[in-house]
């Protein structure tokens, strides 16, 4: 049973306090222009612990603490990992956390940080949580990341802040990995108005729920390969998926490129850090997946635990796709000053230098010729073309790639 009402009190007790936050719904501009509609963003991004698990954590712990356990374990690909670390810190009780080896190593630091014990295992959450079983002993409590009802309750007061902030909202977003998060909002939404259309967005690299669906009852998928580590699970909870198909109106798929594509506006344009689970939703209305033109949304951004290094790939990344930075290649005379010229032409239409290099040990280029490959950051209104023909009047003939 979804304790709505009892989970609302105990977490706004906690916001009050300021150890869990009431995160803004912000109008995004971009996001209403590019859609046609009138786009809010949720910010659990903002959250403590970087996303909206501590909701559910901080709430289940609550419960189990009053039901008599003190020590508590869970598997997790990052984020309710800290969220049950830190709920465990301020409930005064012991946590340890499963995760996959290749889990990015700052979800890892700051579980630990938070106090957990952590325990590598694993390429999945599947196999994550198989270890965690293990770890469970008698008086310890093994607390599901998504496929609980105490869980559900406390990510379902995102649902209800929603409708508080913008009652006539007409559609909500929301990333799915094993479900919690849906469901709880999904069961709140509905509830206090049933017309609110709730759109599920996955991963197409871990599709479990949206393949759930179309066979009617839970599944396991073989493999999961996405960028969204936090939504790469194999297969939803038999409570979440049940509730999914009872409140959930649509699941929709995006690919890695669109999630990339989603991080770089949310930072760009909101200045909002997501990481790929935490973009997924602004993913789907970015590339037209869910049509929103006339209407209002809220769109959950629910975490954003991302890497540096994993996020300057994604900018890069983003930036190629959106042709501000280009691969030139051309092959020119080996001879002395060629460089310098051709790197002056660039310059003089502002054109950013990222990197240069010689190719000269390909066995069908001419001998007294050099492959010249340039990497570059352009200016937005630049046009390629035109300077593709001002670089061949200077005996420079470049084709155009991406990195």
């Amino acid at each position: 049973m979804i304790l709505l009402d009892e989970a609302l009190t105990v977490i706004r007790e906690r916001q009050t306090e300021g150890k869990i936050h009431r995160t803004p719904l912000l109008r995004s501009e971009s996001l209403s222009r590019l859609s046609g509609g009138e786009v809010f963003l949720k910010l659990e991004a903002l959250q403590k612990t970087g996303s909206f698990k501590i909701r559910g954590a901080y709430f289940a712990i609550h419960k189990y603490v009053r039901e008599g356990f003190r020590e508590f374990v869970t598997a997790s690909s990052g984020n309710h990992a800290q969220g049950v670390a830190y709920a465990a810190q301020l409930h005064g009780v012991r946590a340890t956390v499963a995760m996959p080896e290749n889990t990015p190593w700052l979800k890892v630091k700051k579980t630990q940080d938070y106090g957990a014990a952590v325990v590598l295992h694993g390429e999945s959450y599947y196999e994550a949580e198989k270890k965690a079983m293990e770890l469970v002993h008698s008086g310890a409590k093994f607390l599901h990341a998504y496929d609980d009802y105490y869980v559900i309750s406390g990510q379902a007061t995102l649902g209800v802040e929603i409708l508080e902030d913008v009652p006539d909202v007409d559609t909500v977003v929301v990333p799915i990995g094993g479900g919690g998060l849906i469901s709880g909002i999904a069961y709140a939404v509905k509830k206090m108005k049933p017309s609110v259309k709730v759109v599920g967005v996955q991963a197409s690299g871990a599709p479990s729920v949206y393949l759930s669906l179309r066979e009617g009852k839970p599944v396991v998928i073989e493999r999961v390969d996405t960028i969204a580590d936090g939504i790469a699970i194999k297969r939803p909870g038999d409570i979440t998926f049940k509730i999914i198909s009872e409140y959930v109106d649509e699941v929709v798929l995006v690919d890695d490129n669109e999630i990339v594509d989603a991080i770089f506006l949310l930072l760009e344009r909101a200045r909002v850090i997501a990481e790929g689970a935490g973009a997924a939703a602004a993913a789907a209305v970015i590339s037209g997946k869910i049509p929103l033109r006339g209407r209002k949304a809220a769109v959950i951004v629910s975490g954003g635990n991302i890497d540096a290094p994993i996020l300057m790939r994604v900018l890069m990344k983003a930036l190629a796709r959106q042709k501000r930075v280009l691969k030139l290649i051309g092959e020119v005379p080996d001879r002395p000053g060629t460089l310098a010229k051709a790197s002056s032409l660039l310059a003089s239409h502002n054109i950013n230098i990222l990197e240069v290099y010689h190719e000269r040990y390909d066995p069908e280029q001419r001998p007294n010729y050099v492959r010249l490959v340039f990497v570059v950051e352009v200016p937005g209104a630049l046009d390629i073309d035109a300077l593709g023909e001002e670089m061949e009047r200077y005996g420079f003939y470049f084709t155009v790639s991406h990195p």
